[in-house]
């Protein structure tokens, strides 16, 4: 039975075809649903010990609370329940890679999954509105990483799909500062929301952006929903069912008349099908995982809290702090695309992986004793932003490089399943990061004679 969305019947040309099924639209939404997917993620990164706090006490969720005035009755006990809870996106996000991933090899219309994607975020953050039971909010925050699985592994093979091999790195690196605006940004919103507005104004602002998240995916044409005569590049339509009719002369008995005949081409397109193991054995999705589990571990859900209680700054302080991080994204994620396109991605990778390592050393080694107080820390997060996403970019395109070395542009190329062990890799490190620095660790920073 063939799927057509309400907007047009099957056999209709959709109005708007030409730019709803761009790749530029493509690009777009992908950018948009990585915004989206990642301010859900580190939104709720300050609100968090509260929540925790308040349900170890028998108190509602929303019993209101300066989300940077860390005083929480029982340090150690929450610490330990936030961090689980902020690793248990990281583990949806493992179930979800490999089913996604699947799913896009297989599924002919990816958007139909795309859609699923942005229907859990919105399920999940909803979820949060109304639950007041621990378990529940584990729940909650696992169906947010499932959610999110289906922009890193569908979505980003969308854009493969979309756009020439030798344009991926700049592409792509354009879907990387989405992803690194609402990493950054994430955080100092939702505090800011919460101290203003209350518990749950943070989470209505995430479910208003996935509801525009969702008009873009719904409204976006896949190729193959189109019939041969709406493309303009008639080049690209293939024969019915893969097999390529062509005529030959044949000579038939002694008076040497010819008659036309049709035989099947010897050379018909072949319906590859890539096998993970295949994929996986390969040194370059090997090293682009790597990457990704690199960039899921460095990240510091912790640091709100650490300028709250280390440096005395308030909601809005810490905002500008973030937008260290992020403003130099703007151009290590274009920049490290470019010079991926044109010189390959190891000059990028040895340069900045060595240097992100230094940096975030060095920022562990800043308290507010230090000189200059939280100017240096200033610095080297935003040489340490700078670093982080540009050793991130070349693993993207490197991964639709392993893609269609191995499957081509016909039939499981196995680029759905290539991002989702690029976005495994990930969740990894996410599920590590979380739980290596507790927020109360990084509280009682100085010593344990603070206790």
């Amino acid at each position: 039975m063939k799927f057509s969305l309400p907007f047009y019947k099957s056999g209709r040309k959709p109005i708007f075809l030409k730019p709803r099924s761009s790749s530029t639209y493509v690009l777009v939404t992908v950018s948009i649903a990585m915004l989206v997917n990642m301010l859900a993620y580190s939104l709720i990164v300050p609100i968090v010990p509260f929540i925790v706090d308040a349900l170890n006490r028998g108190l509602p969720v929303d019993s209101g609370g300066n989300p940077y005035d860390s005083h929480v009755q029982d340090d150690a006990e929450t610490s330990k329940k936030t961090g689980i809870m902020l690793a248990f996106f990281a583990v949806g996000l493992l179930i979800g890679s490999p089913i996604f991933g699947y799913m896009g090899d297989r599924i002919k219309k990816r958007k139909i999954p795309m859609l699923m994607g942005i229907g859990g975020m919105i399920i999940s953050t909803l979820l949060f509105l109304f639950i007041d039971k621990y378990y529940q909010f584990l729940i909650a925050r696992a169906l947010q990483g499932f959610a999110d699985a289906s922009v890193w592994t569908l979505g980003m093979a969308m854009v493969a799909d979309a756009y020439p091999i030798e344009e991926l790195g700049s592409k792509m690196s354009k879907v990387l500062l989405s992803y690194s605006i609402g990493l950054v940004a994430g955080a100092p919103i939702g505090g800011g929301l919460y101290q203003h507005f209350g518990y749950k104004a943070p989470f209505i602002f995430v479910i208003v952006l996935a509801g525009v998240d969702f008009i873009l995916r719904l409204l976006m044409v896949e190729k193959s929903d189109c019939l041969p005569e709406w493309l303009e590049n008639k080049e690209i339509e293939m024969p019915a069912k893969d097999e390529t009719i062509i005529n030959e002369e044949v000579t038939i008995g002694q008076d040497n008349e010819t008659s036309t005949i049709s035989t099947s081409n010897a050379e018909l397109p072949v319906k590859n099908r890539v096998s993970t193991w295949t994929l996986i054995s390969q040194p370059r999705l090997i090293a682009a995982a790597l990457l990704a589990f690199a960039n899921g571990i460095i990240y510091n859900p912790t640091l709100t809290v650490k300028l709250s209680k280390e440096f005395g700054l308030n909601a809005s302080q810490i905002g500008l702090v973030f937008l260290a991080q992020m403003i130099p994204t703007f151009v290590s994620t274009p920049l490290s695309g470019w010079i991926h396109d044109r010189y390959g991605p190891k000059i990028v990778c040895i340069t900045t992986m060595p240097l992100c390592a230094l940096f975030m050393i060095l920022m562990g080694t800043q308290n507010q004793d230090s000189p200059g107080g939280v100017a240096p820390l200033i610095v080297l997060f935003a040489l340490q932003g700078f670093t982080a996403f540009a050793f991130l970019t070349p693993a993207l395109p490197e991964i639709a490089h392993v893609a269609q070395i191995e499957g081509g542009k016909v039939g499981d190329s196995g680029t759905g399943r290539s991002f989702s062990i690029f976005n495994m890799a990930f969740g990894v490190g996410a599920l590590i990061g979380p739980l290596l620095g507790e927020p109360g660790k990084i509280i009682d920073y100085r010593g344990a004679a603070k206790k």
